[in-house]
This record gives structure tokens, C-alpha cells and sequence, in this order.
């Protein structure tokens, strides 16, 4: 299964490339992982939690970096992942490229995944939920960058799970009062935008990224 989705941040695309060398932080903006162990050799152990519908998957696994190019600013990682409960596996060789744009960068992520197990079967409800983390992911990582807080080494909550036989086209959308804050000069952010690779013959989903696993 590919997944490509992208979004853009008011920021330069310097910034978010040195806020992405911090792989605490990014793990903090993906809903629903952990980032247990930094192994060494730019390889990291962790946990994604993933919920579709009555499913629920607890990912255990490791994720190795195997390209930053801070030139092209450009990364490359492959993850694996098994749920603790023995339902299924998940693979994953992803790619990030951070570019600049109108409103200051653009991040794109292009992801090859192979799942196995009960969730394999649940195609739409996977891309779905890939979708909506990564609109989650984009917002969290925006706000970071362009409004940076002390770090209080809190993790990023997991997404809401679908209801059974529900896709997140039918959800209705609601969205949370951000909390107050003092006015500040901000640039103008566009909306995440995810879409499902023309190979896969599926139309295009809005939403949010699929499984992480360090």
C-alpha cells in the first residue's frame, strides 16, 4: 500500500528541517507513538498506538534511518512493527522531503507499507486512519515549529477510533478551541493534504499517516 500525503508550515524550510533532527520531538507529534529507546546509530525503538473502529493495534518495533541529507533536505527511514497481542505485523519504507514554498516549506511523505494480520484486511479503514494521523501529525509539528514551547515530554494522544463500518469520509469534522494566547505575527498555514497513490485505484482521502515504528 502507498500513502503520499503533504502539508505546508510558515516556517523556512531550514527550520523544520532541524526541528525533524529531533526525533523525540517528531515522535511527540504522531499521534498515538512513543519513542522508548534511542539505540544508537540513528535507530530508535518505540511503540504506535492505531485504533479502526473495534480494532485495536499496539505496535512494537524499531525504526532506523537510513538517509538524512541536510543539503537536499531530505530523509529516508524503513520501520517494523508487530503488535504485542500477536495480530499483526506492519512494514514500512518512508520518505520525507522538505521544500520551500509560498507560505515557507513544504513537507511531503511518501510511505510503502505492507501490513499483515487482521488490519491487513481493513484497506479503507488504514487509509482513513493514515490520513487523519497525518493531519494531526502536520498540526502538531506546525505549531511546535512556529510556536515553540518548553518540552514537557508529553506524547502526542491517539487518534479517536472509527466507529465499525464507518469511514472518516462520513465522520462529521469538529475541531477543539486552541488554547489562549498572546498575539504574535504568525504566517499563513495551508491545510495538510494526503491523497492515495493512482496504482492503488483508490479516490482521494482526506484525513491523516499510518504506522511508526522505531
Amino acid at each position: 500500500m502507498k500513502l503520499q500525503h503533504q502539508t505546508e508550515v510558515g516556517a523556512s524550510a531550514e527550520d523544520v528541517w532541524t526541528f525533524l533532527q529531533d526525533t523525540r520531538a517528531v515522535a511527540q507529534c504522531l499521534p498515538g507513538a512513543e519513542l522508548v529507546n534511542e539505540l544508537g546509530d540513528d535507530r530508535y525503538e518505540g511503540v504506535l498506538r492505531v485504533a479502526i473502529g473495534p480494532l485495536k493495534m499496539n505496535y512494537a518495533g524499531d525504526v532506523l534511518v537510513v538517509e538524512r541529507d541536510a543539503e537536499a533536505h531530505r530523509m529516508a527511514l524503513n520501520a517494523t512493527g508487530r503488535d504485542k497481542r500477536g495480530s499483526g505485523a506492519v512494514q514500512a519504507n518512508v520518505r520525507l522531503q522538505v521544500t520551500s514554498a509560498d507560505a515557507g516549506s513544504r513537507i511531503e511523505v511518501v510511505s510503502d507499507v505492507d501490513l499483515s494480520g487482521r488490519i491487513a484486511s481493513l484497506g479503507r479503514g488504514v487509509r482513513d486512519v493514515s490520513n487523519r494521523m497525518f493531519v494531526q501529525f502536520a498540526d502538531q509539528l506546525s505549531n511546535r515549529i512556529e510556536h515553540p514551547e518548553p518540552d514537557t515530554g508529553a506524547t502526542a494522544p491517539a487518534p479517536t477510533p472509527l466507529p465499525s463500518g464507518r469511514s472518516a469520509d462520513t465522520m462529521p469534522a469538529t475541531t477543539t478551541a486552541p488554547a489562549r494566547q498572546a498575539p504574535r505575527p504568525a504566517m499563513r498555514r495551508r491545510r495538510a493534504r494526503s491523497r492515495s497513490c493512482r496504482s492503488c485505484g483508490r479516490s482521494p482521502e482526506n484525513g491523516s499517516p499510518t504506522s511508526w515504528r522505531n
